[in-house]
C-alpha cells in the first residue's frame, strides 16, 4: 500500500518498513543459523558484516556472498533489503568465497579444473617449455 503525498509523489507506508527477523544459514553444517534483526532500509553488505562478526573468514577467502537459501542469485552490495524483496522470517544463504585471478585461473584450468570461461590478457603468452636457465 502506498500513500500520495502533499506534492502528489507516491510515498512508501513507513508502518511496514519495521524491524524484521530473519534466519542466516552461515556454515558448510546446513544445521548452523542464526536469527538476524535487521530493517528494510539495511544494506546487503550490512548485514554481511553482522555474520562477519559471529563467524571469522577463512585464510583463504576474499568475499562473502548472501542470497536466498536455496538459491544462487547472490544479492548486490549496495542493494536495501527492501529491494531484494527480503521480508520478515526470510531464509538467507552467507557464504564466503574467493575471487580468483586470471593466473589461479589459468592454473586451475591446466590442472583439469573447470572454471567458468576467461578471457586471456592479449600480452599473455603461455610456455609449455620449462624455463631455460639464465646464464650467470
Amino acid at each position: 500500500r502506498r500513500l500520495v503525498s502533499a506534492h502528489g509523489w507516491w510515498v512508501p507506508d513507513r508502518r511496514r518498513l519495521r524491524a524484521m527477523k530473519v534466519t542466516v544459514y552461515y556454515s558448510p553444517d546446513p544445521d548452523k543459523c542464526t536469527e538476524v534483526d535487521v530493517d528494510p532500509s539495511d544494506t546487503v553488505k550490512s548485514i554481511k558484516q553482522k555474520i562477519i562478526a559471529l563467524y571469522a573468514p577463512p585464510e583463504w577467502a576474499n568475499t562473502a556472498l548472501l542470497s536466498p537459501h536455496g538459491s544462487k542469485d547472490y544479492f548486490d552490495n549496495r542493494k536495501r533489503l527492501a529491494q531484494c524483496r527480503v521480508q520478515q522470517g526470510d531464509m538467507l544463504k552467507f557464504a564466503y568465497a574467493r575471487n580468483l585471478s586470471k593466473e589461479e585461473k589459468l592454473d586451475m584450468n591446466m590442472q583439469g579444473i573447470e572454471t567458468e570461461e576467461f578471457p586471456l590478457p592479449d600480452q599473455a603468452q603461455i610456455r609449455t617449455m620449462p624455463p631455460r636457465p639464465l646464464p650467470y
